[in-house]
Formats: structure tokens, C-alpha cells, sequence
């Protein structure tokens, strides 16, 4: 396991946002990176956003050629709930993108949401949803296996507003989907209430490429008890973490809110616990 950036702290938001000049943005999130100490970065959504896109104005096309020593994945985030085939063609040119961008930077990992839908699932809509996500989806199985770039889903699973109405509904998709990866946010799957031994109880053999990592506490509004610094919650990351330490590859993205001494010192717990 290799930890990666995805959060880059709160002063160094506001600092690449006031850069000029794309090719300085892109130099000063190298830099950041190097400073840290992290192996690898996760780019795309964060918390909501399409930070690297939309907030840093960072054109994937333009990656410079000295990010090569740093490992790369993409993170997609969330998509429409898949209720007709407009809805499937976007996802389709959404990943058609994705993997050009991915081919032409050496990423080595492509993640995407569970399906989604802001008014809320209701059984017919779901049903309906994973029906188009199922045959669409399959495709991009086989691309990643051709193109040696896996493809995970994250494993959101509040049924109100994500395809999977629980972890034990992710999972039966995902056995029906063994070539698709899995990426397991830590913090959200620990807020909705399984437990470190759950977690790896359900998702432990299946096909994990990635964790977001970041603190969580239960029964606090979502916005408050999620994307924690690590220690301000109550997970217990040893566990999590050394349990899928020795999966080649795997990444493990630093997802918290937080200044750049926070992901300064978070990064340096992550290192203590698995060493």
C-alpha cells in the first residue's frame, strides 16, 4: 500500500487558486506533494467538487511529463442515477474520457461513484438504476482489463440518495462484477454504522484497489462526522490498515478537511500505524 494526496490542506487551496498560470499550478501541486511526502496523488472530486478541474482549473491533457515519479489515479465521483439511456451515454463518454487521460499519464486506477440520485431512490427507480448501470458498466470491465487500468467503485452506501441500500448491496453487485475494483471510504461506511471488522468481513476478499482515508464519528450530522482528521473521530485505522497493507498497489488517498499542518501530520500517523 502507497499513500496518496488527495486533500492538499486549506492554505495550499486558496495559495493554487491565486496562481496565474496553469504550468505554475500544476509545479506548485508537484511540489506539494514531494513536500509532504506522499508516493502518489488521487485527482479529480473531492468532497463534492471537481477540486483538481473546477477549482484548480488543472487541464488533465496537460500533466507535466515530472509528475512520472509520483503514481497517479483518477476519481470520477458521482454520476445521475442511470434512469434512462441518456443518463448512460454521459457515463460512457464521461469514462471514454477518462481512460485517454488515464492511457496517455500512466494512471493506474479509475474510480467512479455508485449511482446517484438527489431526490432520493425509490424501489422502482433502483431497480430500473441498476438495471442501466448493470449493462453499462460492463463494457468498461473489459476496457480496464485490455488497457491494464483497473476500475472501482467507491463503497457509498446510503440508499437514500446511492444506488446500495447497505454494504451487503454493494457487495452482491460488486460479486456479480468481479473485475470491477473496489474502493472502500473508510469514513463514510464506519459513519453508517459498520464496524473496522465489518468492513473487512464484507469487503476484506473482494478486489480492493483503494481507500479514502479519513476519521469519522457516528450519530453527529454527516457534514460534522465525516472527512475527520485522523484521531479526531474513533475508527480504528490500525486494524483497517494493516489488514490491507500487503495489497500490491493499493493506494490509500488522504480524503480530510483540514490545513497543511493537518495533512502534514495526519500523513506521518498513516506511516506510524503501518510500519
Amino acid at each position: 500500500m502507497y499513500f496518496a494526496m488527495k486533500s492538499i490542506g486549506n492554505e495550499n487551496e486558496e495559495k493554487i487558486k491565486s496562481i496565474a498560470h496553469e504550468s505554475d499550478r500544476w509545479k506548485f501541486l508537484y511540489d506539494i506533494a514531494k513536500a509532504y511526502g506522499f508516493e502518489g496523488i488521487q485527482i479529480g472530486s473531492n468532497i463534492g467538487t471537481d477540486l483538481y478541474v473546477e477549482e484548480f482549473k488543472l487541464d488533465l491533457n496537460n500533466i507535466p511529463d515530472y509528475f512520472g515519479d509520483l503514481k497517479f489515479t483518477l476519481h470520477l465521483g458521482g454520476h445521475n442515477g442511470f434512469t434512462n439511456e441518456k443518463d448512460c451515454e454521459a457515463f460512457d463518454k464521461k469514462l471514454e474520457s477518462a481512460f485517454k487521460i488515464a492511457a496517455k499519464h500512466n494512471f493506474h486506477d479509475i474510480s467512479i461513484h455508485p449511482p446517484v440520485d438527489a431526490e432520493g431512490f425509490t424501489p422502482d427507480k433502483r431497480k430500473i438504476s441498476e438495471e442501466y448501470f448493470d449493462k453499462t458498466i460492463m463494457p468498461w470491465e473489459k476496457e480496464a482489463l485490455r488497457s491494464n487500468i483497473s476500475l472501482s467503485m467507491e463503497s457509498h452506501d446510503y440508499g437514500v440518495y446511492f444506488l446500495f441500500d447497505g454494504l451487503h448491496e454493494y457487495e452482491r453487485f460488486i460479486d456479480k462484477h468481479p473485475d470491477l475494483g473496489v474502493l472502500i471510504d473508510i469514513s463514510h461506511n464506519y459513519y453508517d454504522n459498520y464496524s473496522e471488522d465489518e468492513i473487512i468481513n464484507i469487503l476484506g476478499d473482494k478486489n480492493v484497489k483503494g481507500l479514502h482515508i479519513s476519521d469519522a464519528l457516528r450519530n453527529v450530522d454527516v457534514r460534522k462526522g465525516t472527512h475527520l482528521a485522523i484521531g479526531d473521530g474513533t475508527v480504528d485505522f490500525s486494524k483497517l490498515l494493516n489488514h490491507f497493507k500487503d495489497v500490491l498497489n493499493l493506494y490509500g488517498a488522504l480524503e480530510i478537511v483540514t490545513n497543511n499542518d493537518g495533512i502534514s501530520s495526519n500523513l506521518r500517523a498513516l506511516r506510524n500505524i503501518v510500519t
